[in-house]
């Protein structure tokens, strides 16, 4: 029955995938990585068909491979995670090196390894360390992991992960060049090219906003995350959507240690102090900015979240979960100096204007505009001038140049504190099944993002009293299936 199931089970394989080349379009997904290295015996000499067996840490699964006729081996589509490698040849001792890091779309080259004269139940421990220069890859790589994801301040708290792509050669802050989504502070840009020109993934997967580009899906819990990789330079063939970076996010999986958290943190405006602009006075031009606050406007930002995982069946299935909430409840002061009739300038403006035409204008100007909509408190901002305009109506005042009559009329910029809470909402559901032929891994993401009285459209709008909402929803489905025919073919969907 085995004999007979095998040859209907690759068929099946060979027309499913071939099947699906020519309906899926393309497009690079990578989420898995390898291990490389030359086997030499102690003259230096290579060492051809030595038995190189792989084993994950986390799952268990064995994949094993032969050195060629160069004495190299390379061990491919690997899941992310750390690897013990075991190195036997009649003749030389075994050889094992321990927690073999393998990142997303990165070759670990171990460079030489060396076999020592005995007989293989004898075992040499050869301890292993990141390659000063990659030689296995032209492209330029930096993968944050483990203690860099959950010690970094400003990472832990879901303020986004896209803050460790700025402590990179070559990365900076987007700053006001960046007109994009943003998964952390104003996002960043890559060897001066524009914020908007990083490709956003997450496990190999597509997650560009197509609208305004940057992430489509802000996956900003570090408790998610297994790997945060940026690849800066050097392209591979597989990527080419943008020219500026790749950015890669790969999520936890189940091992066979159960492992979770519970966290949160909170901030709030009792624990922090005036900003420089808050505490200035408002001015005109320049210093318009200047709020005059004599407190920090309220906040409260809280994030909550919890993760489990483990195995469903030891070695072969494995589950991850998580689930996360951030409620910012917040006032902020929106305020513009664009000029607009104070509540003395509109009475002003009332009493010179007397046609019908500008009776019916100034009315509603009164009834809808910054003064006529009061959520906020709308008040003056800056120094209250007046400004002449011309009135063939009444006037109240004549301009000293033309000698016209012309109606003085008090403007000023326009502040007002509003409500401009944010609630966000995240789960995560992973399964991974592993086999000495097969890997399957699952994932979906969801998230929902209510933001509330933001100024998103044109910079005052909020402060003359047209503040909008801004509601998303995003969801995200990843499936990936590597089979193995030999130790030297596989493919992977």
């Amino acid at each position: 029955m085995e004999y007979a199931f095998r040859p209907t089970f690759t068929r099946f394989l060979l027309v499913f995938t071939v099947l699906a080349l020519i309906v899926i379009p393309a497009s690079a997904q990578v989420s898995k990585g390898s291990i490389s290295a030359t086997v030499l015996d102690p003259s230096g000499a290579t060492v051809a068909g030595a038995q190189v067996k792989a084993t994950s840490e986390q799952t268990g699964q064995v994949i094993t491979t032969t050195t060629d006729s160069t004495g190299s081996f390379r061990v491919n589509l690997l899941p992310v995670g750390t690897y013990n490698l075991e190195i036997t040849k009649s003749g030389f001792r075994k050889v094992t090196l321990s927690d073999v890091v393998v990142s997303s779309n990165v070759d670990n080259a171990l460079g030489g390894v060396k076999l020592e004269l005995g007989v293989a139940t004898e075992t040499v421990e050869v301890s292993t360390a990141a390659p000063i220069v990659t030689t296995t890859q032209a492209q330029v790589t930096n993968t944050f992991s483990g203690t860099e994801l959950s010690n970094l301040p400003g990472i832990g708290e879901n303020q986004g992960l896209d803050n460790l792509a700025v402590l990179l050669p070559g990365v900076s802050a987007s700053r006001d060049n960046f007109f994009s989504n943003a998964n952390g502070g104003t996002g960043f840009t890559v060897n001066g090219l524009r914020g908007r020109n990083n490709d956003q993934q997450i496990d190999g997967q597509n997650n560009n906003d197509n609208s305004v580009a940057g992430p489509g899906i802000f996956l900003g819990d570090a408790e998610f995350v297994d790997q945060y990789q940026i690849t800066t330079n050097n392209f591979g063939p597989e990527y080419g959507r943008n020219a500026g970076s790749v950015v890669n996010i790969t999520t936890k999986s189940g091992t066979n240690n159960w492992h979770g958290s519970i966290y949160g943190t909170e901030s709030n405006s009792v624990l922090n102090t005036l900003s420089n602009i808050q505490k200035s006075q408002p001015g005109t031009g320049a210093l318009a900015l200047g709020q005059g606050l004599k407190e920090v406007p309220h906040f409260n930002d809280v994030f909550v979240g919890a993760t489990i995982g483990g195995p469903w069946v030891k070695d072969k299935v494995f589950f991850f979960g998580g689930y996360d909430t951030e409620v910012l409840s917040s006032k902020f002061l929106y305020q513009t100096a664009l000029l607009t009739p104070t509540p003395t300038g509109l009475g002003q403006m009332a009493g010179c204007y007397t046609n019908p035409t500008s009776t019916q204008s100034i009315s509603a100007l009164t009834a809808f505009g910054p003064y006529g909509i009061g959520g906020g408190s709308p008040q003056p901002s800056g120094t209250v001038a007046p400004v002449e305009l011309f009135s063939p109506d009444v006037s109240n005042g004549t301009d000293p140049i033309t000698s016209e009559p012309v109606c003085n009329v008090d403007m000023a910029g326009v502040h007002r504190t509003l409500p401009n809470s944010t609630h966000q909402y995240d789960y995560i559901a992973r399964l991974d099944i592993t086999g000495a032929k097969d890997t399957v891994y699952g994932r979906y993401l969801w998230q929902k993002i209510s933001a509330f009285n933001q100024d998103s459209f044109v910079s005052g709008f909020a402060a003359l009293g047209y503040p909008n909402n801004v509601p998303s929803t995003g969801q995200q489905i990843g499936i990936s299936w590597t089979h193995r025919f030999s130790v030297k073919w596989l493919v992977t969907l």
